[in-house]
């Protein structure tokens, strides 16, 4: 599985030692209204509760939660929230957990959001970048730098998604795969990787071809060949669903096509599938980071 850091949309999260020993969440920003305050239904109160448990710390952690990634619209809003208490409980408690560890806490977070654990969102939030998660067990993950000259459009239309989104998006893929489309992602798959090694953007671009998700999913969501077809005819390199959806994600070399360009064309992609959206530019970002202790 492969996951890619964003420089934005971004999460604020503060923690902050309680003498109360329980976890308090609040939340404000983008649709807070929508984010369980209930620590076992919140990402990042799941991920705490389990890392004060296990190392059977004696305190309790106020987290505030300031939203600035838009929830259930496949960019990892979820994750976000998970992969910052787990980097905010090591920091606090000077836990010193590797990468590894932490993307194994924060993983833990995710069952709140998609039912079960799963890495590939957490592991990019953690390291930054562009994040091979090679196996679970046992947890590897191989980072890439992207090259300076990736740049990203996202958009996502406006429209009333489920809750479980993520469980919902798993639900729809086969369950069996005719052979030659597993040989045909398998070959994007390496080539998409070799375009990371080798800074290749255009390569990276022209690699996302999915032929078992894509297909399953593309109906659940309005426009999705009218954004395609208007991101490629823009200059993008290559576009693919963003997550679970509804979100779409375009990569774009910055020195053949502006971003924020194609941005706009998703969006009128859009907008003649008859749904006003948000569309923005963006690059791959650092993934999570402590502004101060």
């Amino acid at each position: 599985m492969f996951g890619l850091a964003l420089e934005y949309p971004t999460d604020k999260v503060i923690l902050t030692l309680s003498k109360d020993p329980k976890i308090k969440i609040k939340v404000s920003g983008v649709q807070a209204a929508t984010i369980s305050t209930v620590p076992e239904r919140n990402t990042a109160g799941v991920v705490a509760n389990f890392m004060i448990r296990e190392f059977k710390l004696d305190a309790g952690v106020i987290i505030r939660i300031e939203k600035g990634i838009w929830p259930s619209k496949g960019l990892g809003s979820s994750a976000a929230s998970a992969s910052a208490a787990a980097v905010g409980i090591n920091k606090m408690f000077n836990l010193n957990l590797t990468n590894i560890e932490l993307v194994r806490y924060a993983a833990k977070g995710e069952v709140a959001s998609a039912g079960t654990e799963h890495a590939d969102n957490v592991s990019a939030t953690i390291c930054g970048d562009f994040v091979i998660l090679k196996s679970y067990d046992p947890l590897e993950m191989i980072n890439f730098r992207a090259p300076p000259e990736m740049e990203l459009a996202i958009a996502f239309p406006h429209m009333v998604t489920p809750p479980h989104k993520t469980e919902k998006a798993r639900s729809v893929l086969p369950k069996l795969v005719p052979i030659e489309n597993v040989v045909r992602n398998l070959g994007n798959a390496t080539a998409m990787v070799s375009g990371f090694a080798t800074g290749n953007v255009n390569l990276i671009g022209k690699s996302m071809q999915d032929s078992v998700a894509e297909p399953a999913r593309a109906p659940m969501i309005p426009g999705f060949a009218q954004v395609k077809e208007k991101a490629l005819q823009a200059g993008a390199s290559g576009v693919t669903i963003s997550g679970a959806g509804p979100a779409m994600l375009a990569v774009v070399n910055k020195r053949s096509a502006d971003a924020a360009k194609v941005a706009a064309a998703m969006r009128e992609g859009f907008r003649s599938a008859g749904f006003d959206s948000t569309a923005f530019a963006t690059k791959p970002g650092r993934g999570v980071y402590c502004l101060e202790k």
